[in-house]
């Protein structure tokens, strides 16, 4: 009895392995060779569905992109877009395939080839569902942290990856002993100033040096101005009356402080040290110095020991700060977005190009408004402009500026921008003196009182600081009646 059981028990094993090795591919060689047509059927179905949805797909990451500054994409929507590239190209070579045997056997296909390619598409069909079926995220992209913010507190600064990278190295070269003389270069409107400023607040928080001194060196860089300035931070009262006298007070006093940064700001032209009285760093005492420039052979006469490029904005980051400062959210039309977008492009990637013009065309909520703006940019032509004697991207500064003026909506801003347009470059322009100077030009017409007229030009000066046209000096007190 026991023997008959396994004898049974034997027979029904090698009857299921039969089945499964033998028979089993063998109806799906038969199956795959009967059903050729309808498989290439099917592929072509599901090629279409993954066209419909990789279409889809490619409108919501742009849409996202539009919608949310500084946008990134998921890394699992990219990869699946690409999945989708590829499956598409795969599906194409399958096609090509079926045409080109269809053309070499005619009428009597060959079974094996039918049985090779069914099979092969048939997984090609299950990859392809499997892809339409994941098609659907939750969740598109994330806004993106900007690389290296932290270093930067001013409102007015996009931490772009030229500037983060400028500022690294600026911070690394100030920690060397044997560097002395930094130079920082760059076009106008770079952002150099503003990047050497939030270098010397970090300095002054992680307390590396005793002293930082900012003075602006300007075109007519006067030595006396300059010694003067110095001497300020230092609270030093000059006894001597020469320009060699001031040089060497300010070496022996120097000489005595120990951990000095000095920042010279705007420098157009080669400026003997010694002649300012600045010793620089030796053994713990002295100076370092950090100087900008838009002139690399300013650098090199003044024999910076490092030289810090500064580059302009990529697309993307200068999107974002134009963006950002015209306050296009994700409630503004595509049509106004793709409009802006162009507008900023003429900006040339220039931090002060953009900030002002956007600041400008804050407010603009309809995309005929924008065509203008637009147009207006492309008709300029800033080479006609006397006394610009810089590259075309420095040129595209000075258009946005005069553009950004142009769009102050009140003739009295107008006229108060103009007044302080008189002002020496990087002068500390006093509210008071402007006041005074409204009242006797009557720049504001015929007021009743100078209170009137104080109230219009501090209602100027907001605005004009607003549109970026004017920047805070933090020495110079607001004025008090």
């Amino acid at each position: 009895m026991a023997g008959e059981f396994c004898l049974a028990a034997a027979s029904n094993a090698v009857g299921t392995m039969m089945v499964n090795y033998l028979v089993d591919p063998i109806k799906q060689s038969i199956r795959y060779s009967f059903r050729f047509h309808n498989v290439v059927q099917e592929l072509h179905e599901q090629q279409k569905n993954l066209k419909r949805e990789q279409t889809r797909v490619k409108e919501d990451v742009k849409e996202a992109e539009l919608q949310i500054q500084t946008q990134v994409i998921e890394d699992y929507v990219d990869e699946w877009l690409t999945n989708a590239e590829n499956a598409l190209n795969d599906v194409q070579s399958l096609v090509h395939r079926v045409e080109e045997n269809k053309r070499c056997f005619g009428l009597c296909p060959t079974w094996c080839w039918r049985y090779r390619l069914s099979k092969e598409i048939e997984k090609k069909i299950v990859y392809i569902s499997k892809l339409v079926e994941d098609s659907h995220f939750k969740r598109i992209g994330h806004r993106a942290e900007l690389p290296g913010l932290e270093f930067f507190t001013s409102e007015h600064i996009l931490a772009s990856k030229s500037s983060t990278a400028a500022f690294n190295k600026i911070m690394e070269a100030l920690k060397d002993d044997e560097v002395n003389m930094i130079g920082v270069w760059g076009m106008g409107g770079v952002g150099k100033t503003t990047l050497v400023k939030e270098v010397g607040k970090k300095t002054k928080e992680l307390r590396c040096f005793n002293k930082v001194i900012e003075v602006v060196v300007s075109q007519t860089s006067i030595i006396e101005n300059i010694q003067y300035k110095i001497a300020d931070f230092l609270d030093l009262k000059f006894e001597k009356t020469t320009k060699e006298g001031k040089a060497e007070e300010l070496w022996l006093r120097l000489k005595k402080e120990e951990k000095v940064l000095i920042i010279l700001d705007d420098m157009w032209n080669e400026v003997q040290l010694n002649e300012i009285g600045l010793p620089l760093n030796e053994n713990g005492n002295g100076c370092k110095i950090i100087l900008t420039t838009r002139r690399m052979t300013v650098c090199e006469s003044m024999e910076c020991q490092v030289i810090v490029p500064v580059d302009v904005l990529d697309n993307d980051e200068a999107w974002t700060l134009f963006r950002m400062k015209a306050y296009l959210d994700e409630r503004v039309s595509r049509d106004i977005i793709e409009t802006a977008k162009e507008v900023a492009k003429e900006c040339k990637g220039l931090p002060v190009a953009i900030v002002t013009l956007a600041k400008a065309l804050k407010g603009t909520n309809t995309v005929k408004g924008w065509e203008v703006a637009r147009k207006k940019l492309e008709r300029s032509r800033l080479m006609e402009v006397g006394n610009i004697e810089e590259e075309e991207e420095e040129k595209n500064a000075y258009l946005c500026v005069k553009m950004s003026y142009e769009y102050l909506k009140k003739e009295t801003t107008k006229r108060c921008f103009l007044l302080c347009a008189l002002y020496p470059e990087d002068h500390s322009i006093d509210v008071k003196h402007l006041v005074r100077y409204a009242w006797g030009l009557e720049l504001f017409g015929k007021a009743d009182s100078i209170e009137e007229v104080r109230i219009q030009v501090l209602e100027a000066i907001d605005y004009l600081k607003d549109s970026c046209l004017l920047l805070k000096d933090e020495d110079v007190e607001r004025y008090d009646p």
